[in-house]
């Protein structure tokens, strides 16, 4: 976890503790919105219910944005630009509607937004999507939510997951799951409810599971990735060549689940290979130690910078998806660039006798690194 004090970010007056909570309550705000327009589809709201179906394909037919994605994100940016009208904002509807894709991002407090990560998910009522929303200052991500509300996570309360499950966090305050449902959606909503006298002593109320959910979280295995669950996402570069992203991660993915010696020498048997069709949540369940590794190329901030600050306040570390072009062995791992399109999420862990925890998530990046072909997502300067 982060020692930064979680009151203020350095060379900024931001109380994040306070930014925590507003992002909090404007993304389960939107989710409600999508739980809405679900239930309306699925015909639980009746016959008259007003549905925003409409679906647009951007760069191919698995690159979708729907109504419901602008929506969501006009009402995120809407409750920002009140709330921090000094702050900028990059949502991915409205770069993706500009065509732009150089990383615009600056050492200024911006809000990075994905109103709606897994639109495919949605679009077919499979319940694996979510809002992701994270503030980033001298471009780390300082604050992050990911609010998933159809989909129910584990914890003492999984009984009353009604509305889903909300993952937080804050630089300096840590990580935190929440099971959402109608008792305490008020107080998660109005981000006013907590106290200042809360916020000096930084409780986490009402934020009720400190993430990873396993305490301590476990040791990785000595010949991890094996015996690991494993996440990659299939992405929207579906071009079929012989040298291309799609054939690269498929070979990537083949050389993860195969037999340990068998794809010359690749093989790394993990227990399976998962793809949830949102970055955002596999990220979340990495963070949370369902997931020991997730790896990803081609996809974009906004998927990435709520689940990485929830990432490392729990424990965990975001690498680059392939080693630099000048590593050698023996340098230190570095952490990924936010624009660099290339990500590699390792889950929190316990250290052992001979080995620390951050020594213990270097080894299993590098066999990841040994393992996975070397991916060709660019973006223009």
């Amino acid at each position: 976890m982060s020692t930064a004090s979680p009151s203020a970010s350095s060379s900024h007056d931001v109380d994040l503790l306070e930014a925590h909570d507003f992002c909090v309550s404007i993304a389960l705000k939107a989710g409600s919105y999508l739980r809405e327009q679900s239930a309306a589809r699925a015909g639980l709201r009746g016959p008259d219910a007003a549905v925003e179906l409409t679906a647009q394909i951007k760069m191919s037919s698995v690159d979708i944005v729907t109504a419901a994605d602008m929506e969501c994100e006009r009402m995120i940016t809407e409750a920002i630009t009140e709330r921090y009208p000094s702050h900028a904002i990059i949502g991915e509807e409205s770069y993706s509607a500009g065509q732009e894709k150089r990383f615009l991002l600056t050492e200024a407090p911006t809000w990075i937004v994905d109103p709606l990560d897994g639109t495919v998910n949605y679009l077919h009522l499979f319940p694996q999507f979510c809002i992701s929303i994270a503030l980033v200052i001298n471009k780390k991500p300082v604050v992050g939510a990911i609010y998933a509300p159809f989909t129910p996570g584990i914890s003492s309360h999984a009984q009353d997951s009604q509305n889903g499950t909300l993952y937080s966090a804050a630089d300096g305050l840590g990580s935190f799951l929440t099971q959402v449902n109608p008792e305490n959606f008020p107080s998660l909503l109005d981000p006013l409810t907590r106290t200042r006298e809360d916020r000096s002593t930084c409780s986490p109320t009402p934020y009720s599971a400190r993430l990873p959910l396993l305490k301590p979280p476990g040791p990785f295995p000595p010949e991890a990735p094996k015996s690991c669950l494993f996440a990659a996402e299939w992405g929207k570069d579906r071009r079929d060549k012989l040298d291309g992203n799609l054939t690269k991660k498929v070979n990537s993915m083949w050389n993860m689940a195969c037999e340990i010696g068998g794809r010359g020498g690749k093989g790394g048997m993990v227990h399976g290979v998962r793809s949830l069709g949102s970055a955002a949540l596999d990220m979340a369940y990495v963070a949370s130690g369902a997931i020991d590794i997730f790896w990803e190329a081609g996809c974009w901030e906004w998927d990435i910078a709520a689940g990485t600050c929830i990432l490392v306040e729990a424990g965990g570390f975001m690498y680059s998806a392939q080693p630099p072009l000048d590593y050698k062995e023996g340098d230190a791992l570095p952490s990924a660039d936010l624009g660099s399109r290339l990500y590699l999420a390792i889950r929190p862990c316990s250290g052992t006798e001979n080995e620390t925890a951050r020594q213990a998530q270097d080894r299993v990046a590098k066999e990841i690194w040994r393992r996975v072909e070397r991916m060709d997502y660019v973006r223009p300067k």
